[in-house]
């Protein structure tokens, strides 16, 4: 550490630090929401061939994901640590981005294939990149707790942001090209079960899609950009006497300590009920509760809702911890929530049914973004504990190995989903859905949701370090954070 204490954040760098969280969450929920509807419909490759694409995106993302933890750890030049990752990894992962929603014109299904394939894996290896140095970065741009606590709450406010934002640039796109998302399997175009595709033609819908994907493109790289230059780097870093880019010897220290593995636990378990909720609330409103034109309007509320809610729950982490505030952001709005939408009916609450689920959406945003920001905080606590015991500095290969958990997690979670709604007969084809599908989607949303997030999280085994600033005003933050 200097001898000299570093400047103080200011109000730039928490705004510049949390825009590098829109990037990944714009590009993920686009690709998450839409990227299926375009392979199929626009450049017209079989379901068979979309799974061997997504599927091999997920093991490149999850393998690269991983080594790419070691890889920034053994990262040490004149210009820093992570910021090399971040300029060499914004400009190629914004230019796959754009390319793999582009479709070429060539009627040869495998060479489409291969080129999605190309950009897809791609551009999750540089967002890999770009995602872990942005975390790390948290660990180098200050010592003191409480600025990092800020960091991490304009990040994940912006994550939730990107979500928003994805929506809208898709949205807004296509009603400027007068263009339509998908078919509807109830409309005129509908006979014996073949779909023919109505609405804007398929070059207007392509014409669209690039045009969604270069905005995408371009606020990604502003945002890698504002963070580069906007959030400073600590360079008094010490240098570690490392054999490898897979240090053994660490691997065993990081396996043994308890509070790493508690939360590697949480965060996998944590990332899968937020996936499985998001992931299926759309589906659930249209075909639970009869909300099909409401869809929008209730995520926004509910992702509003968790953006204030991030930033008050910052300021309760100050007074209470995080311990207590997770409890409160649980019991007081997550199981509310979660046992609501379990209940809820139209013949219980007959017209009332729609106040009441932007109600809920508001409470279980607040209680959302609980989970978000303690998270995030807990994860320095963690590390800052670890280096403490051991010192190690390994930020960044613990966010990788989190993510690789997560992602793991997030998989199985998509696949179980998949397979429960089929098993309820679930079908897209279908103009009217079974009534099982509804309870199941019922069930999804709310009950796994709610079993994977609340047991784990009373018992947490982290440090907590909430009255560092206070108790110790004149010494290095991470020091008294230890107390």
């Amino acid at each position: 550490m200097p001898a000299d204490r570093p400047k103080s954040l200011r109000f730039w760098n928490y705004l510049c630090y949390g825009l590098s969280g829109i990037p990944p969450s714009v590009s993920g929920n686009t690709i998450g929401f839409f990227f299926s509807v375009f392979i199929l419909e626009v450049v017209q490759l079989t379901p068979s061939q979309n799974s061997i694409l997504t599927t091999t995106t997920q093991v490149i993302s999850t393998i690269s994901g991983f080594f790419v933890g070691f890889l920034v750890n053994t990262t040490n030049t004149r210009w820093g640590k992570v910021k090399p990752w971040l300029l060499f990894t914004t400009l190629p992962a914004a230019a796959c981005n754009f390319l793999l929603w582009f479709s070429p014109n060539v009627d040869s299904s495998t060479t489409k294939l291969i080129w999605h394939l190309t950009f897809c894996c791609g551009f999750r290896m540089f967002l890999a990149g770009f995602g872990n140095a942005g975390g790390t970065l948290v660990m180098l741009a200050s010592n003191e707790p409480r600025e990092r606590d800020t960091m991490l709450t304009y990040s994940s406010a912006f994550q939730l942001v990107g979500i928003i934002l994805s929506a809208l640039i898709q949205q807004g796109t296509f009603a400027l090209f007068h263009a339509n998302i998908g078919y509807d399997p109830c409309g005129n175009g509908t006979l014996n079960g073949t779909h023919a595709h109505h609405g804007s033609s398929q070059d207007t819908e392509k014409t669209a899609y690039m045009v969604a994907a270069a905005v995408g493109s371009g606020v990604f790289v502003l945002c890698g950009l504002a963070v580069i230059f906007g959030v400073p780097e600590r360079k008094d870093i010490k240098r570690q006497q490392q054999s490898s880019c897979f240090p053994v010897g660490e691997i065993k220290e990081l396996v043994r300590h308890r509070p790493f593995l508690t939360l590697l636990v949480i965060s996998a378990l944590l990332a899968m009920g937020i996936n499985t909720k998001q992931n299926n609330t759309a589906l659930m409103l249209q075909y639970t509760f009869d909300m099909s034109d409401q869809v929008f309007y209730i995520i926004f509320v509910y992702m509003g809702a968790a953006v204030i809610g991030i930033f008050v729950w910052n300021l309760a982490i100050r007074r209470l911890g995080r311990k207590k505030v997770i409890c409160l952001g649980i019991l007081l709005f997550l199981l509310p929530h979660n046992a609501a939408l379990l209940i809820a009916t139209e013949d219980l609450l007959g017209t009332a049914l729609v106040p009441f689920i932007y109600a809920l959406s508001a409470i279980g945003g607040i209680g959302e973004g609980c989970m978000y920001i303690v998270q995030s905080v807990m994860q320095t606590d963690v590390i800052d504990d670890f280096e403490l015991k051991t010192d190690r500095k390994m930020a960044s290969v613990l966010y990788s190995l989190w993510g690789l958990s997560s992602g793991i997690m997030v998989a199985i979670g998509a696949a179980v989903s998949n397979w429960i709604l089929q098993a309820a007969n679930y079908n897209a084809d279908n103009c009217v859905q079974p009534s099982t599908v509804g309870q199941a989607l019922r069930y999804l949303t709310a009950g796994t949701d709610c079993c994977l997030r609340h047991s784990p999280a009373i018992r947490l085994a982290v440090p907590d370090h909430r009255r560092v600033s206070h108790e110790n005003q004149d010494g290095p933050g991470r020091e008294a954070g230890s107390s």
